[in-house]
């Protein structure tokens, strides 16, 4: 059963992005494109399992960015991503802006596997639409930022994907991106802060998480065990409500070595906010964020 709260917050949700993209914002980033929107991933009827393809006019063979929406695990559609996935294909990729279901109703367990059909389309579809499989990378922001890092620390850690039941496709993802990225369901820092993240997880687990499960959903012990690709996270100091665990993340990332970028932005003529350079990629700041993110990718595809 779905509680209020959560329905109130998807209402909530659901008016502001109303409101953004008021005035004409739907048409941005819509020149030289094709798109297809709507596509089933998986033929179960669901409309959670549809995903849009954004593609460059003439098509070719193209890398891939596959992109995951946040909305605090329990709200927001894929359309709320549309405008920065527009904004990838006019880079040169193919962007698949994918869907999944979310919680109460779904699980982390399930998403994973979501995540994993999405690539085993791109898979299934590389011929009739041109996809590059060996340059597939994964964006994220938010609640879907900690999904990206999830599946990337899956990709690599046989035993994760035993203990979620992941069954991965052919498609290898070759580096991911989390724009002010959670990245667990606890909270080190202040009491008010842990209320509030506390007060999620009774959102997302109704009934009830234990600590075994809320470890197995936390990054910072996934990364020593994991094999994970190139990972770059983008954030914004003005951001209250994950920049601070953004910078715990680029800490534990940074003392493991492995290849990453932490990238933070300070607004110049805008005032930026959490997932800025996802709701409002047209900024001056969000098109230099988003443009760290591609150099990342041909950096490592």
């Amino acid at each position: 059963m779905v509680s209020e709260a959560v329905l109130r917050n998807r209402e909530d949700q659901a008016r502001r992005e109303r409101e953004r993209m008021a005035n004409g914002r739907s048409a941005l980033f819509a020149r030289g494109l094709c798109h297809r929107y709507d596509l089933p991933y998986r033929d179960d009827g669901d409309p959670r399992h549809t995903l849009d393809l954004i593609s460059p006019e003439g098509g070719g063979v193209l890398p891939v960015i596959v992109e995951i929406h946040g909305g605090a695990y329990i709200a927001c559609e894929k359309d709320i991503n549309r405008l920065h996935a527009r904004w990838f294909a006019q880079q040169g990729f193919h962007a698949v802006n994918g869907d999944y279901t979310l919680h109460p109703e779904g699980t982390f367990r399930q998403n994973m596997q979501e995540l994993a059909d999405i690539l085993a389309w791109i898979e299934k579809n590389a011929a009739a639409y041109g996809f590059d499989t060996d340059r597939v990378f994964l964006s994220g922001d938010s609640a879907g930022g900690h999904l990206v890092l999830l599946y990337a620390m899956l990709q690599g850690n046989e035993g994760m994907r035993a203990r979620f039941g992941t069954v991965l496709s052919g498609v290898r993802v070759r580096a991911a991106a989390a724009t002010c990225p959670a990245f667990r369901l606890r909270y080190d820092g202040s009491d008010g802060d842990g209320a509030a993240v506390r007060f999620l997880c009774h959102l997302v687990f109704p009934d009830g998480v234990t600590d075994g499960e809320l470890d197995e959903l936390d990054v910072l012990r996934l990364i020593p065990e994991s094999e994970y690709p190139p990972l770059i996270v983008t954030a914004t100091p003005s951001d209250q409500l994950l920049y601070g665990e953004d910078l715990v993340l680029a800490r534990a990332l940074e003392e493991n070595g492995r290849p990453y970028s932490f990238r933070s932005w300070t607004g110049k003529a805008n005032k930026l906010d959490h997932v800025f350079n996802v709701l409002f990629p047209e900024l001056e700041e969000s098109r230099e964020a988003n443009r760290a993110i591609v150099d990342f990718f041909r950096a490592y595809g």
